[in-house]
């Protein structure tokens, strides 16, 4: 006795062969009219995976949780990485950048005694005035860190900070401006004025009682001496750079009045300067440090020091770690897809009847491989795009929280991170779907029918 799936078979069959115009080739009209082409055959395979996937919505979901979640952390680790490097690199500008050098004095090791009895006067304002004819320089300033010590404005109110004695044009090539009062000027220095200008921080903690208005005008002491206090400085957020001294809690004197007058070390001078452009660094500091040995009479005491180098090295690192950052993420998105793989498996085993039926009704194998391979990708892009935004989601509010406490915090959001992630999560549907939808497909008919 023949076999219900037998009849059924040999009844699609002779169909088939009836359907068949002259010499065994299907009529071409009949063709069209079976079986859509093109664009509209795609649509309708996707539409069939897509009611196939609604079907089983739970299982649906926790499949596409696990590539959800790596796309969501490639997102919000690349957006927030990019927001603290751009961050810094800001703090970094406003101080020069890559445009800024510094010659500072040294031991001189490579100088023998001789030499050095010859020529130990660290650097001077001959040295000063050499620097500022050097091509490419636009600005040079003198300037000197003394350390930390007590100021205070009465016996109650004291409080520690870092003394610095600054040349003429110091605190403008630092770009720091003065928001209230006065910026100390050349005069202050030529005629040993005792002025200062304090950042706003440190003028809070010594005048509490005060506006900022108020505190130009009052007296500070700095070591046991009184000084004017010109001006308050702007509130600077560096990132925890620091440039010899304390954003925060500094204290700015002319450094004349603190050699001259005070009697503080004229040794711990050294040079600040801005070249013209990044490029042109290392022949400014060739020819700087050419005209100082000249002066030095060859004594090489100093040491000169290139911040494009270093800031490239720096931008170099943080490129590094956005791609170590990218492929940490990238990993859970892998695990995400053996996770598709294996639920596309267990739906081909699961339909294997279906698959009998659709290729009994005309469907053929790359019918049924585009249909399981559709649904792969739904399941690996639905979850790659609900993951960028929660991704970009999340990146937003954390944006915004650290905007409260660090005004000057530079929200980025990366686009390298969400094409990543589209990207990757595209490839994962098409690789790790690609074995379930070719064993769907090489499944034979009567077997299928068997089940």
């Amino acid at each position: 006795m023949v076999s219900r799936a037998a009849r059924f078979t040999a009844g699609a069959r002779q169909e088939s062969a009836g359907r068949r115009g002259s010499g065994g080739r299907p009529h071409p009209k009949r063709l069209q009219a079976r079986r859509p082409a093109g664009t509209r055959l795609i649509l309708e395979t996707a539409l069939l995976a897509l009611r196939t996937l609604r079907g089983n919505a739970f299982r649906t979901i926790l499949t596409m949780l696990s590539v959800t979640i790596g796309a969501f952390s490639i997102v919000v680790m690349l957006s927030l990485a990019q927001s603290g490097q751009k961050t810094l690199s800001a703090a970094i500008e406003q101080i020069g950048g890559m445009r800024m050098v510094l010659w500072i004095p040294s031991e001189g090791e490579s100088a023998s005694a001789r030499d050095k009895a010859r020529y130990d006067r660290g650097f001077t304002d001959a040295d000063l005035q050499s620097l500022r004819e050097v091509p490419y320089l636009a600005s040079v300033a003198s300037e000197a860190t003394y350390g930390s010590e007590a100021v205070w404005a009465t016996a109650d109110n004291r409080s520690t900070a870092d003394i610095v004695g600054v040349g003429v044009g110091v605190l403008e090539i630092l770009n720091w401006k003065v928001k209230h009062g006065r910026a100390l000027t050349e005069a202050d220095g030529i005629e040993r004025h005792r002025v200062t200008v304090i950042t706003e921080p440190l003028a809070r903690t010594l005048f509490p009682d005060k506006s900022l208005d108020d505190v130009v005008g009052q007296t500070l002491f700095v070591g046991k001496k009184p000084y004017l206090v010109a001006g308050v400085l702007e509130i600077r957020e560096m990132m925890g750079i620091h440039f010899g001294f304390s954003w925060e809690t500094s204290v700015f004197l002319p450094l004349l009045t603190a050699e001259k007058r005070d009697g503080r070390p004229e040794q711990a001078r050294f040079f600040v300067g801005l070249t013209e452009d990044a490029d042109h660094n290392a022949t400014t500091v060739a020819m700087g440090n050419a005209a100082l040995l000249n002066n030095h009479h060859g004594v090489e005491d100093f040491q000169s020091l290139d911040f494009s180098g270093f800031l490239k090295q720096f931008y170099t690192f943080f490129t590094v770690l956005d791609m170590i950052v990218a492929l940490i993420a990238s990993i859970s998105l892998f695990a995400g897809g053996i996770g598709v793989m294996n639920i596309m498996l267990v739906s081909v085993t699961e339909r294997v009847r279906e698959i009998g039926i659709r290729k009994a009704l005309g469907a053929s194998r790359t019918d049924i491989l585009w249909q399981f391979l559709i649904e792969a990708c739904t399941l690996s892009l639905t979850g790659g795009v609900i993951g960028v935004a929660l991704g970009l989601l999340v990146t937003f509010g954390t944006n915004t929280l650290i905007l409260h406490f660090l005004s000057t915090w530079q929200s980025m959001y990366s686009a390298v991170g969400v094409g990543l992630s589209l990207g990757v999560t595209s490839g994962i549907g098409l690789l790790f779907g690609a074995v379930p939808a070719w064993r769907a497909a090489r499944l034979d008919v009567v077997e299928c029918l068997r089940r």
